[in-house]
């Protein structure tokens, strides 16, 4: 019986068709959900004249939503370690895809909020899953590569918003967006059916047939069998203990307080800038066409900085990458507000 490291052969491997068919997947999944976080801030203008929102109402509702993907993911990225993460993101597409469906037909804003906050428990759990699944298929050479390219599907998904927007929703309402953001539930007979599980999940469950075939998948010349021994103790004592604490242990303290910092500004900039870009715009001047051409632009900025912080990734490093690009945010956003043409 011989030993084989499963994590080892999908880093060694070459991008093949069960990479792309892992890419498109978690693409797709992402992509819907760039776009139902950024329709709120598309169709706030027409939902505040409709409903007759105050700035305070409809911040409230915005922050609801974000709370909403905060519980998400404290809720269905540990789901994801007892059944499975193929699991988890077939329900978080099912949840976000049927509340959002239903916060169409929402009469008030207060059956709006409380759809959208159940909504947005399904898109908070699916960002770090599709995130973790990704970066776990792809080959180690171009890791950070691919998996950025796939996070480019959150930018894709908030210029589609931002193009619907401005050609489609004055004439149908912002309940349109809603329509558009529901259609994924429509893929998931496909997803489940194409979509592989997790690795690691099928190695701690010592599920050798699992792991063997899609090992094969990837790398055709392996031959690997159910008999193999796919590293089973080691991982399982690997996997001992709470998650969270080993983000403190060998002296990582004071990094992963720092990573929180920069993700909790990031993430501050990014829904503040979804939500409320295009209805300050309209305040100074703009008609809602060109308002939300501003959020189209920004997603275009945010798919070249991913594909370029990608490959520089791999010539200079993480750390001077993640540091040139928040220097470059910080001075940008200054000058942003201090502007006015």
């Amino acid at each position: 019986m011989r030993e084989v490291n499963a994590s080892e052969v999908v880093g060694n491997s070459k991008f093949g068709r069960f990479h792309l068919m892992v890419f498109l997947w978690c693409l797709f999944a992402i992509t819907f959900d760039g776009f139902d976080i950024a329709m709120y801030g598309v169709g706030l203008p027409l939902m505040m004249e409709e409903w007759n929102l105050t700035p305070v109402e409809a911040g409230g509702i915005a922050s609801y939503s974000l709370f909403g993907m905060m519980v998400g993911a404290l809720i269905f990225a540990p789901l994801a370690d007892k059944i499975g993460r193929k699991k988890v993101l077939a329900i978080c597409i099912g949840i976000f895809s049927v509340f959002t469906l239903l916060s169409s037909f929402a009469p008030n804003p207060a059956f709006f909020s409380v759809l959208r906050f159940i909504a947005a428990l399904g898109m908070g759990g699916l960002m770090p899953n599709v995130i973790s699944l990704m970066a776990e298929y792809s080959p180690k050479k171009n890791k950070v590569l691919i998996v950025t390219a796939m996070y480019c599907g959150y930018s894709i998904g908030s210029i589609l918003a931002s193009l619907i927007g401005m050609y489609v929703m004055e004439q149908l309402s912002w309940r349109v967006l809603y329509w558009i953001g529901a259609l994924p539930l429509l893929a998931l007979p496909f997803f489940m059916k194409q979509f592989p599980e997790s690795l690691s999940y099928y190695v701690i469950r010592k599920q050798g047939a699992k792991i063997a075939g899609i090992l094969n998948r990837i790398d055709p010349d392996g031959d690997y069998k159910e008999s193999d021994d796919y590293e089973f103790a080691k991982v399982q004592e690997r996997a001992k203990g709470f998650p969270v604490k080993k983000l403190f242990e060998n002296k990582r303290t004071l990094s992963t307080f720092a990573f929180w910092v920069a993700a909790f500004n990031c993430l501050l900039m990014v829904y503040g800038l979804n939500t409320w870009l295009p209805k300050i715009m309209q305040q100074s001047g703009y008609g809602l066409t060109s308002s939300l051409s501003f959020n189209l632009i920004s997603g275009i900025g945010q798919i070249g900085g991913s594909i370029i912080g990608g490959y520089l990734v791999g010539k200079i490093g993480h750390r001077r990458v993640l540091v040139s690009l928040c220097a470059i945010g910080t001075v940008c956003f200054v000058i942003l507000g201090l502007t006015s043409n």
